[in-house]
């Protein structure tokens, strides 16, 4: 009677050994999917393909969501650099909104043309670029580099859209001033 007693109460610990370590194994899957996922959902919004920083983003805990808003600020901001936007960086910020998923994410693009009416606070700018300046403290050179690439090309292509003088895809000095201050921000 004694031994069988043992031999239950053996099984019992096992079992609850081994549900444990299953139960670890299954968390440890499912956070390994999140991560996974969001890594995908932040490469497809920002452009970024490096791996290490998009772990480094991940760790940091930026959200796809926040990615978009970190890309999409400096873009609104070449747009608006002149004073004006033109119609061909209104269709580039469009061409952004969609790479980002802003429609998914429930946002209708009369709401975002509304938004793109007036010029925005420069509270906004300096906002975006005290956090990037943070953010960029986190990073190491080559995942501060990797970002500041991905956003100045996209915001570059914001300033050429328009042409700058005559047309003739340069920038304007204003856009030129504006991505000079939007670089900046990733200087440590």
């Amino acid at each position: 009677m004694d031994s069988e007693f043992l031999e239950k109460r053996n099984r019992s610990l096992e079992d609850i050994f081994f549900y444990e370590q299953d139960r670890r194994i299954i968390e440890q899957r499912k956070k390994l999917q999140q991560m996974k996922e969001t890594k995908e959902n932040l490469a497809k919004i920002s452009g970024i393909h490096d791996d290490a920083v998009l772990e480094k983003l991940v760790a940091l805990n930026i959200r796809p969501e926040t990615m978009a808003t970190l890309i999409g600020v400096p873009l609104i901001e070449m747009a608006w650099a002149d004073g004006k936007m033109d119609a061909k960086e209104r269709k580039k910020l469009f061409e952004y909104a969609e790479k980002a998923g802003v429609r998914k994410k429930g946002m209708d693009p009369k709401i975002m043309s509304s938004l793109l009416k007036c010029k925005p606070d420069p509270s906004l700018l300096k906002a975006w670029k005290q956090y990037m300046r943070t953010l960029c403290k986190q990073l190491s050179e080559p995942e501060r580099k990797s970002l500041r690439e991905e956003v100045m090309a996209d915001a570059r292509s914001i300033a050429e859209a328009a042409g700058g003088i005559l047309g003739y895809g340069t920038v304007s000095a204003e856009e030129q001033a504006m991505l000079n201050e939007l670089e900046s921000a990733f200087r440590t």
